[in-house]
Order: C-alpha cells, then structure tokens, then sequence
C-alpha cells in the first residue's frame, strides 16, 4: 500500500494495530499452550506416552515401574514406618523381592487380575438379573 496522504496513513496505521491485535492474541495463546504443556504433569505424562510407544522399551519400563511400585507399596504395608535399623534393611530386601518376582511375573499378574477382574463382574450381572 503506497502512502500519499494523511487518509491512506489513518487507513494504514489502523491495518497495523488491528494486525498487531491478532498478532498479540496468538502470542498470548501460544504462551498458554505451551506453559501449559511444560508443566511437571503433563511433561511427565508426556515422556511416559513416548516411552510406551517405543517397541520393546516401553513394555519393560512400564514393567519396571510397575515392580517398584508393588515393591514400595509392599514395604510401607508390611513393615510400615520403622525406627529400628534391622527392620529397615529388611524392608529393603523385601522390597526388592516384591519388585523383581513382579518384574519377572508381570504377565501372569496381569492375567491373574484381569480374569478376577471379570469373574467379579460377571457375578454381579448374573446375580442382578437372578433378581428381576
């Protein structure tokens, strides 16, 4: 646009503003979107998503984890919160038990959950429609 006069100025000085307008609402929405996306959660959901979707890696750690996790939460149950220095190195070895045999059983646990899992529901459907 080839500014002559004081109109076409007006004319081009309220192109601009309006394009600085947009320009800043899109600035402002990217910020959003991507403050939102480095947050503690979603970068780690994120990295988890990545992970599983890889072939083979993400199998194993999600086994791993899994096995860490049984294996605190195993420790906590059992042996709960100890002063005693004895039963917190048993606890240590007691929980790295629980993680490795889940690591290595991880399949027949899941099949083992799954199938308690349905048997438990599938009685409840039998038992309400014995009912009606």
């Amino acid at each position: 646009m080839k500014i002559e006069n004081r109109e076409t100025l007006a004319i081009a000085i309220l192109e601009l503003e309006k394009n600085r307008q947009v320009q800043e609402g899109e600035l402002i929405a990217q910020f959003k979107k991507t403050s939102e996306s480095l947050s503690p959660i979603n970068l780690i959901r994120n990295s988890i998503t990545s992970l599983t979707t890889m072939p083979g890696i993400g199998e194993s750690v999600l086994k791993a984890a899994a096995g860490i996790g049984l294996g605190i939460l195993s420790k906590k149950l059992f042996l709960g919160r100890s002063p005693n220095l004895i039963k917190k190195i048993l606890g240590g070895f007691f929980e790295l038990a629980v993680a490795k045999t889940s690591v290595e059983n991880a399949d027949k646990i899941k099949a083992y959950g799954t199938s308690l899992y349905h048997n438990l529901f599938k009685k409840k459907r039998v038992d309400q429609t014995s009912q009606e």
